[in-house]
């Protein structure tokens, strides 16, 4: 009778009593498996992204003529540091009407815009014309609303920066680093 009970202790440990202790350190080896799989796996790619980025600003360096023209296609220009005070170009002021009919308000705006360099002042000179009638179209678009608080001041610098640098057929160089304003005056009619 003891050899039936113990053919039947393998039976019932397979129907529901606690398995032995093997089966739960099979599972922590395969557990520590993946864990040690997904740490190499997150470490290599932190590795080869930083490690393709070094390649990609020593081949930039070290790449002659082919290698910085693929570097320099890949990655936007960056202004270089010029050495010296900025250089300023003052634009006549502006008097126009604003948008709104025949009673909307009236903008009076001096301004002035740094520049890149000698030579991108004399661009703009040249360009003065164009770059006028650029403005005055951007400046008559606006409403009193869009100008009046200084949100909409500094969202206007920019787009006059941008027409400035439109209008010089500027392309990816900008001639104009910034506009600042000298005078800015909203009046009622």
């Amino acid at each position: 009778m003891a050899e039936k009970e113990k053919k039947e202790d393998p039976k019932a440990a397979a129907a529901g009593a606690p398995a032995p202790a093997g089966g739960n350190k099979k599972l922590m080896i395969i557990v520590i498996v993946l864990l040690v799989l997904v740490l190499a796996a997150v470490g290599g790619l932190g590795a080869y992204l930083f490690l393709g980025q070094k390649h990609a600003a020593e081949a930039a360096a070290a790449g002659g003529a082919h290698g910085a023209a693929a570097a320099e296609q890949e990655a936007p220009k960056k202004k270089e540091k010029k050495e010296g005070p900025p250089i300023f170009e003052k634009v006549e002021p502006f008097v126009v009407n604003l948008s709104g009919g025949p009673t909307a308000p009236m903008l009076q705006l001096e301004m002035q815009a740094e520049l890149l360099d000698e030579h991108a002042k004399t661009n703009f000179k040249a360009y003065m014309p164009k770059i006028r009638s650029a403005v005055i179209l951007l400046l008559s678009s606006k409403t009193e609303e869009d100008v009046a608080s200084a949100e909409g001041k500094v969202k206007l610098r920019a787009q006059i920066k941008r027409i400035m640098n439109e209008s010089m057929d500027a392309a990816e160089e900008e001639p104009v680093d910034s506009v600042l304003f000298t005078s800015f005056i909203i009046q009622q009619q």
